[in-house]
């Protein structure tokens, strides 16, 4: 891991993020990369520039106030960009080689104004690299259970690899888990399915659960609950078709609503 992206708008979150992503980089020695989108305000059909000149020199201001809170944090570039928020994220994790995203958010309060709407779905949907959301003050020492809702597909090599190397960098314990939609006398055989993928895979240091629930989204956060985990890591299809942008995903509705650490990955993602 080389770099980390913070979308950065100076908010609580924001900072939140900040220190979650210092504490990955700590261990890794990984640079962070924080960017602040300024959205082009448009006069006559033309960008006013000097609205845009007066958003880059506030978030320079405010980058060295926030900076004061980060004392210890030495490989840290800030980067102010022009333009619409997804594409420019995007073009940063393209053009910066970025390896992990990490984003501050309120949690099931709503996400943070930086990302309203559905600007924060899109980046999770569509980031070819896996992204962090941090909801509260959070540290990677406290993370020791992670839910894995398993899919039981057996050709997604890379996702399981970057499962394995989120257990290698928290010490954590997996808990793969198996929503079914279907009827309770289903659930033996479906718990068979996920002990031989488990195999299949060479996973370790993991425990088995099957739930039965009506919504595969709230069957995940119910179980997150129960167990008391700390983060929540999904996949997801990293589709950047714009005519499937609205097409249900679960992992993003699991990012939206649940109140703890999530992590997603794109099952394409070569990163």
């Amino acid at each position: 891991m080389n770099r980390i992206l913070v979308p950065c708008n100076f908010s609580a979150c924001c900072e939140n993020a900040i220190r979650f992503a210092a504490e990955i980089a700590g261990r890794s020695g990984a640079e962070i990369i924080l960017l602040t989108v300024v959205s082009e305000v448009e006069k006559t059909g033309l960008p006013d520039e000097k609205a845009a000149a007066d958003a880059s020199a506030e978030a320079t201001e405010k980058f060295g106030q926030m900076m004061k809170n980060f004392p210890d944090l030495k490989r840290v570039r800030h980067q102010i960009r022009r333009g619409k928020r997804l594409p420019t994220i995007l073009s940063c994790i393209t053009r910066e080689k970025i390896n992990l995203v990490v984003m501050g958010t309120k949690g099931s309060r709503g996400w943070d104004q930086f990302f309203m709407g559905s600007n924060i779905e899109k980046v999770v949907r569509t980031s070819p690299v896996p992204v962090f959301a941090v909801k509260n003050p959070v540290s990677p020492h406290a993370i020791r259970n992670i839910v894995f809702p398993c899919n039981l597909k057996n050709n997604q090599l890379r996702l399981v690899s970057k499962i394995k190397d989120l257990q290698k960098l928290f010490n954590a314990r997996l808990h793969i888990l198996r929503v079914n939609l279907g009827k309770e006398d289903e659930n033996a055989a479906i718990y068979d399915q996920l002990a031989a993928y488990a195999l299949h895979h060479q996973l370790t240091n993991y425990t088995l659960h099957v739930r039965s629930h009506e919504n595969e989204k709230d069957g995940i956060i119910q179980f997150s609950r129960e167990i008391n985990a700390d983060m929540i890591a999904m996949a997801t299809h990293g589709n950047r078709d714009l005519n499937k942008m609205y097409v249900e995903s679960i992992s993003a509705d699991v990012v939206n609503h649940s109140s703890i650490l999530t992590w997603t990955c794109s099952t394409g993602s070569k990163a």
